[in-house]
């Protein structure tokens, strides 16, 4: 069941990728089409971090760490099948095939879910330690580290992600029945991680370089 959710979590990002490519509108120097599509999987996957997370813990409490590996297999699977998708929706467009998509299709999950997984795991670890000063001030200082970090181009905006989730769950494991609102916050911090502040600092190119897999 965790491997399904997060299959269905990745290939929503997957879908979102592919149509904002082909048809995402532009405002001025912003442009969501083109490689500017990438701002889904940066933007979207921390949120599916953090909501698979927070319900495998609440669904498997003391035995989630067999189901939260699966949900990040299943997210990882799905965010990698917008390579394939594109290739078999828009083969002229895309210069790819079906067969020669795959790499790309592994290269996506280990660049945009694995890191992301794995800085998240850590800090929502330690924020479910009671050793672990997990303040509401210590709280926000993460989600500042988190977005700050987006000033360094290409991986520190992966990084970003991966703080920002794992706090999240964090958050909503020390606030109970705040899942909503947390969600909301991640939507919006990664959206100033992703597009603003790159924005504000490099003008016309929200997003990272074309060294992230292209199809």
């Amino acid at each position: 069941m965790s491997f399904n959710a997060g299959l269905v979590w990745g290939l929503v990002v997957a879908a979102i990728e592919v149509a904002s490519e082909h048809y995402g509108p532009s405002f001025g120097p912003i442009a969501f089409n083109g490689n500017g599509a990438l701002a889904a999987p940066l933007i979207i996957v921390p949120l599916a971090v953090f909501r698979g997370w927070t319900w495998i813990t609440n669904r498997w409490s003391g035995r989630s760490l067999i189901p939260g590996i699966a949900f990040t297999v299943g997210l990882y699977l799905g965010v990698g099948a917008a390579s394939p998708a594109d290739a078999v929706l828009f083969p002229q467009g895309s210069g790819s095939t079906l067969a020669n998509s795959i790499p790309t299709l592994l290269a996506t999950g280990a660049i945009f879910v694995l890191p992301v997984a794995l800085i998240a795991a850590a800090i929502y670890w330690a924020l479910r330690s009671e050793r672990f000063p997990g303040t509401g001030l210590v709280i926000t200082i993460l989600y500042l580290i988190g977005v700050g970090l987006s000033l360094y181009p290409q991986l520190g905006t992966i990084v970003s992600g991966g703080i920002i989730a794992g706090t999240a769950a964090g958050h909503s494991w020390r606030v109970a029945g705040s899942r909503l609102l947390i969600s909301i916050l991640v939507i919006i911090l990664m959206a100033v991680a992703v597009v603003g502040i790159p924005y504000v600092r490099e003008g016309a190119r929200p997003l990272g370089p074309p060294t992230f897999p292209t199809r």
